[in-house]
């Protein structure tokens, strides 16, 4: 994608990563797609490939670039739906800081950036 499209990408969040809303770097952000622009068929996922064109993409922090890998954003929401849990069982110094009232699990609705911010986007 040449650098007017990207910068058309980074524009539709205002700046911020499109999942966890964090202000991006002019350099440094990735250009994630949400649609994959390609998973092969491992017995879980279906096979497809999306395409990468700016209706397809939207600008995001490495950090939850990397995380959602080829998930969709549906399945990226539910892998982080599950982390308390997954913190819970396999975190003894989680555990010991819930006790203690640290920390606290809400079970509040994974809404992203994108989804509850109109900065101009789609």
């Amino acid at each position: 994608m040449i650098k007017r499209q990207r910068r058309r990408v980074l524009e539709k969040t205002g700046g911020h990563c499109a999942y966890c809303g964090c202000v991006l770097p002019e350099k440094g952000w990735h250009l994630d797609h949400v649609k994959p622009l390609y998973r092969g068929h491992d017995g879980v996922h279906p096979a497809f490939r999306g395409c990468d064109a700016a209706d397809n993409a939207l600008p995001s922090c490495p950090r939850c670039n990397r995380w959602k890998s080829v998930m969709s954003v549906d399945e990226f929401r539910g892998e982080i739906e599950a982390q308390v849990h997954r913190l819970r069982r396999d975190s003894a110094a989680f555990r010991m800081a819930e006790d203690y009232g640290q920390v606290t699990e809400r079970n509040l609705p994974v809404v992203f950036y994108f989804e509850s911010h109109n900065d101009g986007g789609e």
